[in-house]
């Protein structure tokens, strides 16, 4: 995958973002997106992973949405089918009101009801994938979802409360003080019940957004054209001006590079997801290339998990020894070097509130062979293979291959498993087919450490004793202070709270955090008004853009 990041959303950003100079751009036109892989979903269920998210603003719409602003270099949260939300003064009762005349593709109203169904199915064994905040926070346990048990005898999740179809009202299990960002998840999007077809409903989702999809065939090609029936007055969030979007699946990232510099006629109006290759980096500096260069940086962190299902990885001295033994200065070098990544010392983004530097072990950014050596010794270990999880595209690859290289430096067997990046991350969540290390990545959902800390290192939202689904390392440290923290009701006390459990989980070396992305993206001359959105894994915000010449 582009990004190994499985959620995205909203945080605080204030690093510089170069953009194309743009205008308000021409209307209409074809807008051509490649991408190395297909995605996982559109399935807004099941959409949780920064590609799949991007393209799923243009088809879905929900209760809230953030929209990074490039002129004031910031994210803003804004309405979107909600016209307004309040919440209890205790933070578990949140009612929000949904705005007039919004409409699925086929013209029929978007009402109350449909958000509820929307949010039930993500309670589905078959949704698993998905963003786990209706599971974790809304109060109906033992709810499985509305296809067993009809739908819990009709009633559904009696946590979502429709007393008319302007009105949700969602009665969360916890305080929850910043519930209006957990809204931006696709979750929260409308499902119409009667045009659901489960787990085929991933090929094509019922637009509420502004493009519905035309046709789509895996693993080659998605095209979007217009939703007429989508109106632009209720929506402040995305401009579309482009009247279609073809996705185009599956050409390698340097093939892509060269199509982009070159400018031809067919590719002028063309971005991609991939971003510059590294051997590709000093030509954007070509006098036909530097105006159409954008850059940004990530709000997401990449790391490798420790996966303590293994009996190996049960023994915490090996886990330091990996720690220690990880060269990340080489790791980033095979994310392409400085000028597209940067090492980085924890998941928390130095810019999210909370965020502390790592004080425990305190490893170089290229490591420490002695200490790790000695740490092997400590644990025992007698050169027993571990198997290292990647996606099977360009710079992943060349990331594992680095770690591969420290890790055998230091003494340790390591072989690398190649996962096709469009089925990445349904793979590790499986514990049957999760693979010893796994390269991952985490963005803050909203700005909050709520987003950072349980999903990534708490337990499961309807099993205490299992992890969450994106607990890649399977880790239980911390959980009883988690638990406690579910209580907490001042923002302040949460974040500092929540820190301080990161700060103690992490002593137990559950994950090595690696690098930040910083994005480098090439465009066709006819775009404009791209911007790289640092809060959705720094892609091409394709809500906001444009050409400058209808194609």
């Amino acid at each position: 995958m582009t990004l190994l990041a499985t959620a995205c959303g909203g945080g605080s950003d204030d690093a510089g973002t170069k953009t194309t100079e743009g205008t308000a751009g021409a209307k209409g036109g074809t807008v051509t997106v490649y991408h190395v892989n297909d995605v996982e979903h559109l399935d807004p269920g099941r959409n949780f992973v920064t590609d799949s998210g991007m393209i799923g603003k243009l088809i879905t719409r929900t209760l809230t949405e953030y929209r990074y602003d490039a002129k004031a270099k910031k994210t803003v949260l804004e309405n979107d089918l909600a016209a307004s939300y309040e919440s209890s003064p205790d933070f578990k009762t949140w009612t929000f009101k949904l705005k007039d005349g919004i409409k699925y593709e086929d013209g029929t109203p978007i009402v109350a009801a449909d958000i509820k169904y929307g949010a039930e199915r993500s309670f589905a064994a078959d949704m698993a994938e998905g963003a786990p905040y209706a599971k974790q926070y809304l109060d109906c346990p033992g709810y499985k979802g509305p296809y067993v048990a009809g739908n819990n005898g009709g009633k559904g999740c009696t946590a979502i409360e429709v007393p008319d179809e302007k009105t949700v009202v969602l009665k969360l299990n916890q305080p929850v003080t910043t519930f209006e960002g957990a809204a931006s998840m696709k979750i929260w999007s409308p499902v119409p019940k009667a045009k659901d077809t489960k787990t085929a409903y991933d090929n094509k989702p019922v637009s509420s957004g502004p493009y519905k999809i035309e046709s789509y065939t895996r693993k080659k090609q998605l095209v979007l054209v217009r939703n007429d029936q989508w109106d632009q007055k209720t929506d402040t969030l995305r401009t579309a001006q482009p009247d279609k979007f073809i996705f185009k699946f599956g050409d390698a990232e340097a093939t892509v590079d060269q199509r982009l510099f070159a400018d031809g006629a067919a590719d002028k109006s063309s971005v991609s997801f991939a971003g510059v290759q590294p051997e590709n980096i000093a030509k954007t500096n070509q006098a036909n290339v530097k105006d159409r260069v954008i850059e940004s940086t990530d709000l997401c962190r990449r790391y490798i998990a420790f996966n303590q299902q293994k009996p190996l990885l049960k023994n915490q001295k090996l886990r330091e020894a990996l720690y220690y033994g990880l060269d990340r200065t080489s790791y980033r070098d095979g994310r392409g070097g400085e000028r597209l990544a940067a090492v980085v010392d924890s998941v928390i983004p130095q810019d999210l509130e909370g965020y502390k530097p790592e004080e425990t072990f305190k490893a170089p950014p290229e490591g420490d062979k002695e200490k790790a050596k000695a740490l092997l010794t400590e644990a025992g270990y007698k050169g027993e293979k571990l198997v290292l999880g990647t996606a099977d595209s360009g710079l992943a690859v060349k990331a594992a291959e680095a770690a591969q290289a420290s890790w055998k430096a230091i003494g340790v067997n390591i072989d690398i498993r190649k996962i096709p990046g469009d089925n990445y991350y349904s793979t590790q969540q499986q514990d049957n087919s999760a693979t010893d290390l796994i390269t991952a990545g985490w963005c803050p959902d909203w700005a909050s450490l709520a987003t950072v800390v349980p999903p990534v290192l708490g337990p499961d939202t309807t099993a205490t004793n299992k992890a969450a689904q994106n607990n890649y390392g399977r880790s239980q440290a911390g959980w009883d202070k988690l638990a406690e923290l579910n209580k907490e009701t001042d923002k302040a006390k949460l974040t500092s709270g929540l820190s301080d459990v990161y700060a103690e989980i992490m002593k137990t070396a559950p994950l090595v955090p690696t690098v930040q992305d910083l994005n480098v993206y090439v465009v066709g001359s006819n775009i404009d008004n791209a911007v790289a959105d640092p809060n959705s894994g720094g892609l091409p915000d394709l809500t906001q853009i444009a050409l400058k010449k209808a194609n």
